[in-house]
This record gives C-alpha cells, structure tokens and sequence, in this order.
C-alpha cells in the first residue's frame, strides 16, 4: 500500500494487529465512557481508560486512530490482491473505510469509479458536506474517494492523516484500476489468440521455424496430417516431412527467398509418418530482426491434396480429350475427303448415263436420274461442311479483322441472294478485333443466311449490332423472320438438327452448329431470343483479350 508517512504518524506499524471497531468500543464500555476527541475539526474514535476522573493524554488517543487507518489501509492492500472486478473491490473497500472515523453514523465513505458509486448507505449523498480526492489515471481524472457527512469541519479537511488516508487510498485504487485493465485487456487478448488458434487448427498447418531450420512449433493441424506427434516434430527440421518430389533445385530458390527476408509462395509435396503423400499450398513468411535479418520463419499451409488430385485428374481428361478431338478432327478430314472423289465419281456416271442414255429412258428413268443428282450434290454440300465444322478447332494464329469490312465483304458474297428477297441489312459501326478471318467469315455469313433463308412473306429486315462492356464486345444478328418456338432455342446449335423438311427449306442442319463452334473457339458463347412469327435476335459475344 502507498500509505504516505507525516511526521505524526506511529513510527512503526505492525499489520498482522489489526483494529477492530467494535472490540474497542466494548472495552471502552466496560473500562469508561467512550470520549470523543476533535482534532482538526475532526471526532476520532479512540479507546479511554478511566482511572477515576483521569483520561488517556491526547497523544495516546492520536495514535490508536492513527493505527486505525493504518489497519484499514493494509485490509485493503489485501482486498485489492484478489479482487477481480470493481465490485468484488470497492464494496469491500467501504466497509473497512466506515471503521475509520467514529461514529459511524456521521462519516460515510465513498468511492466513485467506472461511472459506478459505491457507499454503505444510499442516502449518504443526501448529507450537506464531503470531502473528497480525485482517482487520477494517466493524467485524467477518473473518479473520486471521499466521504459523506453532516459535519461542517469535512468540508475544509487540512492536509493531515485524514486526506493523506484518502490520497492513499485514491492512489492505489487507481493503480489497480491500471492494472485490472490491463488484465482485462491481457485475458481479451489471450481469449482473440485462443480463437485465432482454433481457426488455424481448423484450417491450416502453422509451424514456426527457427533462422536454422530446427522446428520449434506446429499446431495440431500440422500434426493430424503429417501424423507426427508435436513431440517427434519439434526440434526436427522440415526433412522429416520431405517426400523427395521436388528437385534440389526448388528447394534451394525456397531457401534463397526466405533467408534474403522475402515472402515465399508455392505449392510442396510432403511424406507423411505413414508414407502417404499430401500436397500443401504453402506461405513462408521470415520474421526480420533489427538489421533486417530473419531470425525465425512462419510457414502457413493449407492442404490442398484433393484439389491436387482433381487437378491432375482433369489433365489428363484434358490430354486424352485433346487427343480424341485431333483424331476426331482427322477422322472427319479424312472421311470427308476421300468421300469426295467417289461422290464426283457418282454424279458423274449419272450425268453419262443421262446423257448418253436420254433418249431411251422414260420420264420415271429421267425422274430417278434428277433425283440421283440432286442427292449427290446434298451430299457434295453436306460434305464441304462437315470438313469445314472440322477446321474451326485447327490452330491458327490470329490476326486483326476490321468487322465491318469483313461484313461488308460478306454481303457483297451474298448480294444475288439479298436482291431476290428485296431483303433491307442494315449494321452498326463494328469493331477492329482479334480473331481467325474465315472463321468469322463462315459466322456472319450463316447467320445472315439463316435469316434470309427463314422469312415470312413479306421483305426481311436484318439489323447487324455491337455493345461492349469492360470485358468483350457482344454481337447481335436480329431478323423480322419465322422465329424459333421456345423448346427449339437450344436444340438448333447441334449438328444434323433441322426444325423443317428440306422441301420448306433446303440447308444441311450444320450452320448454326459451326456458327456456336467458332464463336467457343475465340472464347465467347452464343445464344438466341426468337418469338415465334415475329422474328429472332441471335447474340454472341467475343472477348476484348
């Protein structure tokens, strides 16, 4: 306790002898009448011998009262030992204050802390005086220890062993208002730690490693997946878990990076006590000293051995799927190559046969003879697509195409066709983008197609738009034809699918097939909004990168 020395004070104080109020007054009782005597203005409570008519001297009652505070100022050292909040303290605090000053019915101590007051008697404020002196901490005043009472003397207290006990009292209340805080704020602390831990344990491996390499701390995630124990980890290096996968010279390019004091990032492959493997996404952060040097390493890994395991698993899809399409693509070029000389060789023999032979067939000869031509030439057309469906996937670079001059190319190609259905195509300014020419050539050309091929009775209109936003540019082809009923939207992108018979409509069901083919080849998508006999509004977008 910080219990200030004045000069009146007892020299010595023995605090295992403490006072006790009311075993004073009983003995007072039985040897005399209890005397009061004012001192400064103030009552003391004091024990008095009677000897006849003769009392104790004023020196001697001064030092029991003063031994009095004492006592009340050690019972509160102790109290402040234990408490834990400012309820467990001060209301003990009070208690032994009231015994300070006697009688207790005209003195009541109190403290006020933490916006709380504390007092033995709720009316106590009611009373006309008080003295008190400021809880001072850091600089600021946080509260006051005082007392309550209806003698007028309080209220000019001098500086004597009354504000001294009060002063002292005020001190160490708030240093240990100091210190609780900071043991609030200590076991707050600990508390964010304990749960920042159980979130690593649930989720990461933490392991700390000293500037040698020696493990001085893993969690208990570290532990579950290597299947070591802390015990058989710490003091190891990360040898004990290394699997042998990676090259000397991965491991030298971690090292180098983390002892120059850089943050490395990379994916390990580790041994586990058990022999199986695992795979950890890893951060290895050093902790630099003064100078800058690292003198300890923090590595947080997130298991990602599944992931690793999917990842390889969808490479080689990817590889035996590349090397199905290449033999697919193959196939199709061969196929529809070597069809193509045995079909000429067909229609050729056909148109012979009419030719030599016309004057001897009937109309049915000559009817099956029409039929014969016009079914190689389908196959003619139905081959030239096909092997053009099977290019759109062939590697070429790509280069800059001014749309809108290829557009324009377009329409020129599709001119006649245009000018007989006194078809209106209209287009806004379009962009200078990246792509295969002769792909996007085959795109626009059979979407205007298409809208040309499926129009109602009267002139088509065919409007050829563009928007762009961060990302792509999105294309539209928006016609006044047939329309496309809902359930069809999707099923007309795949090859072979026609809506109509070819006596409505001739084609080979594989434009809009190619048109989607090219257009996921540059990395976009295709899609269509059609309202049945209003017409249809094709979209697909091509990114800017």
């Amino acid at each position: 306790m910080n219990a200030q020395k004045k000069p009146c004070w007892i020299e010595k104080f023995h605090p295992d002898t403490q006072w006790d109020a009311t075993i004073d007054q009983e003995t007072s009782s039985k040897e005399g009448s209890n005397a009061l005597i004012k001192m400064d203005g103030i009552q003391f409570a004091s024990s008095v011998l009677h000897n006849g008519n003769s009392y104790l001297d004023q020196t001697e009652t001064e030092t029991h009262a003063q031994q009095a505070k004492l006592s009340c100022l050690y019972a509160i050292s102790r109290v402040m030992l234990t408490a834990r909040t400012v309820e467990d303290l001060c209301q003990p605090l009070i208690e032994h204050m009231r015994f300070a000053w006697l009688p207790c019915d005209r003195f009541f101590p109190f403290v006020e802390i933490d916006g709380k007051c504390f007092t033995v008697n709720k009316s106590a404020h009611l009373l006309p005086y008080q003295y008190s002196v400021p809880v001072v901490i850091d600089g600021a005043i946080a509260g006051q220890v005082g007392v309550f009472s209806d003698d007028i003397h309080v209220a000019g207290w001098p500086e004597n062993e009354d504000s001294v006990f009060l002063k002292n009292i005020a001190r160490d209340l708030a240093i240990w208002w100091q210190q609780n805080q900071l043991a609030v704020a200590q076991n707050l602390l600990m508390n964010d730690v304990c749960m920042i831990e159980n979130a690593f344990n649930a989720h990461a491996i933490v392991a700390i490693t000293e500037k040698s390499g020696e493990i001085r701390y893993v969690n208990e995630k570290f532990c579950s997946v290597s299947k070591y124990s802390a015990k058989e980890l710490i003091g190891q290096d990360h040898r004990i878990v290394n699997s042998s996968y990676h090259p000397k010279e991965f491991m030298a390019d971690l090292w180098t990076t983390i002892t120059e004091g850089k943050v490395w990032r990379g994916e390990i492959k580790n041994r586990a006590k058990d022999g199986t493997y695992y795979w950890v996404d890893t951060t290895i952060v050093p902790f630099l000293d003064d100078q800058g040097v690292p003198y300890q390493y923090v590595g947080i890994r997130t298991e990602v051995t599944n992931y690793k395991q999917l990842e390889q698993k969808m490479e080689e899809q990817v590889t035996e799927l590349a090397r199905s399409n290449d033999e697919l693509e193959q196939f199709a070029y061969v196929v529809t190559h070597d069809l193509q000389e045995p079909l000429r060789a067909i229609n050729s023999f056909v148109q012979l046969l009419k030719k030599y032979c016309d004057h001897q067939l009937d109309e049915r000869a000559k009817d099956l003879i029409s039929h014969a031509v016009a079914g190689t030439n389908r196959m003619q057309v139905l081959i030239d697509d096909l092997l053009t469906y099977a290019q759109v996937n062939a590697s070429q670079s790509l280069i800059e195409i001014d749309c809108e001059q290829l557009l324009k190319n377009v329409l020129t190609d599709l001119s006649v066709v245009i000018g007989e259905c006194n078809a209106l195509v209209t287009y806004d300014k379009l962009p200078v983008l990246k792509g295969i020419r002769f792909q996007f050539i085959q795109l626009f050309t059979n979407l205007i197609n298409n809208a040309l091929k499926f129009r109602r009775n009267q002139p088509p209109q065919i409007h050829i738009g563009v928007e762009e936003n961060r990302r792509e540019w999105i294309f539209s082809v928006i016609d006044n034809g047939i329309g496309i009923e809902e359930q069809y939207l999707e099923r007309i992108f795949r090859v072979f699918q026609r809506l109509h018979s070819r006596r409505e409509y001739a084609g080979t069901g594989i434009g809009l097939a190619i048109c989607k083919k090219v257009v996921e080849h540059h990395g976009g998508k295709i899609w269509v909004k059609s309202t049945h006999n209003i017409g249809s509004s094709f979209y697909f977008t091509i990114p800017k990168n």
